[in-house]
């Protein structure tokens, strides 16, 4: 009896302490609380150390699966974030003067708190998986290190964009020029072409053409006094708008020149018109008839004399072709349509 008692009934007293027990998982209808000393019978206290075993090996398979995967990439991540702020310092992208100083200097002290976080306490990035039942199921929890590495890239992309403004900066600055002074010599010469215009051509609407701007000149003087001083970091962004308005400008200005000289062109195809009217009569034998040479000649007056009129001149090459067609029509004498031709 007393065999089977010792060992079936809680003949084992365990001591404890508040410090150790603490943490340590409570049995099913065991009452809340660490105590100095509990009973158990040996079949319970082997379940109750397999218990704690299993908890114990979980935490510390835990422990070194986060110690093992991110204390070390965050060192290399420190590291490459090092020679990020030196490159960075060279060019001149500095805490509180550009953007980018101060992701670089947010990316430091937030890789500086995970370090110590991680080490100090490396549960709290440890996700564990569902389902699972074997030790340490579960994976290291990288996602501050991700958003860190992926701002990081963010960060070296853009300062390696300040490098090739640093590299091509005087020749992107001559093109700029270039085109600026492209656009202004098209205005010069549609403002010019508008004077003849109206001095030319009688009863037409000619646009206004206006000016340079001159806020792209003092912008072009900034970038040029920007790679100067080697403010490669104010120069990029800089640079990169100006070429867009630059080209943007080339195109309002041959824009302007073309509206300004559309009558001028319309002009020299009336006169090109009236020529080739004039051969097509003279190979239908109609070189002579009165009226055909009356109208070339009060159209060559209007297209030929200064300010010409086109209007008039495009309705009288019309009716000279009509009449020309009509005469090659119905040869001889029975010339009826001629009176309907000149109308």
């Amino acid at each position: 009896m007393q065999l089977t008692e010792l060992l079936r009934g809680e003949s084992v007293t365990v001591a404890g302490s508040a410090g150790a027990t603490a943490n340590a998982p409570t049995l099913p209808g065991t009452p809340g609380g660490p105590r100095l000393s509990e009973r158990f019978s040996l079949a319970t206290l082997v379940d109750r150390m397999n218990e704690l075993y299993a908890t114990s090996l979980d935490v510390v398979v835990a422990a070194d699966a986060v110690w093992s995967a991110l204390p070390a990439r965050i060192d290399l991540l420190a590291a490459e974030l090092q020679r990020t702020r030196q490159l960075a310092h060279s060019v001149g992208v500095r805490p509180g003067e550009h953007p980018a100083g101060d992701d670089l200097e947010r990316i430091t002290r937030t890789l500086t708190r995970l370090r110590e976080q991680v080490v100090s306490d490396p549960l709290a990035f440890w996700v564990p998986a569902e389902g699972s039942s074997a030790p340490g199921g579960g994976r290291p929890d990288t996602t501050v290190y991700d958003r860190q590495a992926r701002d990081l890239e963010d960060v070296r992309r853009e300062i390696d964009a300040v490098l090739t403004v640093r590299q091509d900066a005087e020749q992107r600055i001559v093109r700029l020029r270039d085109v600026l002074s492209r656009a202004d010599r098209t205005l010069a010469e549609a403002r010019t072409a508008r004077g003849e215009v109206l001095a030319k051509i009688a009863a037409t609407e000619v646009p206004v053409v206006s000016g340079p701007p001159t806020v792209l000149q003092e912008q072009l003087a900034a970038a040029a006094e920007y790679r100067r001083q080697a403010q490669w970091h104010r120069l990029s962004p800089l640079l990169e708008s100006l070429e867009q308005k630059a080209e943007d400008e080339l195109v309002r200005a041959r824009e302007s020149l073309t509206a300004v000289t559309a009558p001028l062109a319309v002009r020299a195809e009336l006169r090109g018109r009236l020529d080739a009217y004039k051969a097509k009569v003279a190979r239908h034998g109609l070189a002579e008839d009165p009226e055909l040479v009356e109208k070339y000649e009060k159209a060559r007056r209007m297209l030929w004399s200064a300010p010409a009129t086109c209007a008039s001149p495009s309705r009288r090459c019309c009716a000279t072709s009509r009449r020309r067609r009509s005469s090659s029509a119905a040869p001889g004498p029975a010339r009826e349509g001629r009176g309907e031709a000149t109308s």
